[in-house]
């Protein structure tokens, strides 16, 4: 585990202007998408914990709308960068370094909404990612949000077809067109280790948990993960429609494996 884990900070440490690009300028659906769904739970003054914030991207957006934010993330570039971010933007968020398997520093119940949106795709094996959500739940107050997010293995396919698609031809890389074929997870070293895993098995993970109850599950870019150059090529008013209307479909369980990230929102059982 020791060495994924420094695979993964390496990573991320090596370049997090590339995660900022990735929302800001290549997929801004995912984060419209995901922020439009999120503020249904988040209320305002809610305090918020961004476990695996990366770059400060969510915590940067909620800090805006006057909330206290805490951004944790593995990566000490990642943590560097979203603080820079924050001072260039004009708000202020706690940004620290840190491991989302040990959230020691927090107390039990401190946080109204976390958010756990990197951390699960990185965790190679079923009891990391359990300890994590435990984790999380443990510094959640009582009927606050969990906010959790996933890379779908269908994702894969997404990406193949959109940006590399002679990738289809390459032997080594049969097995993982296959094992998405056969709607399985899979846990392997891919832009770094990573955990890919179905709709079935994300919803099994947080069902779990105990005191943990689903509120709705969502694909981050909906039905448009496939189409992001079209997308980045029309006027802003027709892309702005088909986000809009993306939302209409985002729930919808026929059209969750169009996307490559989902999220699934759980709130914690309230104390008796």
């Amino acid at each position: 585990m020791r060495e994924e884990k420094e695979a993964v900070r390496t990573h991320y440490d090596a370049d997090p202007k590339k995660e900022w690009d990735r929302l800001k300028t290549r997929h801004p659906f995912e984060k419209y998408i995901t922020t439009h769904m999120m503020d249904r739970y988040i209320r305002p003054g809610d305090r918020i914990l961004d476990i695996g914030g990366g770059p400060g991207h969510y915590s940067i957006h909620y800090a805006k709308h006057g909330h206290d934010v805490t951004l944790l993330d593995l990566s000490g570039g990642n943590v560097r960068f979203a603080k820079q971010k924050a001072r260039q933007y004009g708000v202020k968020i706690t940004a620290l370094q840190g491991d989302a398997l040990d959230l020691s520093r927090f107390a039990d119940d401190t946080f109204d909404t976390v958010f756990l949106m990197g951390p699960l795709y990185h965790l190679m094996n079923e009891e990391s990612r359990i300890r994590a959500i435990e984790e999380a739940k443990r510094v959640l107050k009582p009927g606050g949000c969990l906010c959790c997010s996933f890379i779908l293995m269908f994702g894969g396919v997404i990406y193949g077809l959109r940006e590399s698609q002679e990738t289809i031809l390459w032997p080594e890389e049969q097995v993982f067109y296959d094992i998405a074929a056969r709607d399985e997870s899979v846990a392997f070293n891919a832009f770094t280790y990573a955990w890919m895993t179905t709709v079935r098995d994300a919803k099994a993970l947080l069902a779990s948990v105990k005191d943990l109850r689903t509120e709705t599950v969502f694909g981050q870019e909906s039905i448009l993960a496939p189409y992001r150059s079209q997308l980045s090529q029309s006027p802003r008013k027709i892309r702005m429609a088909f986000y809009d209307y993306a939302l209409r479909y985002c729930e919808k369980e026929d059209y969750l494996t169009h996307s490559e990230h989902l999220m699934i929102i759980s709130r914690k059982r309230a104390e008796d």
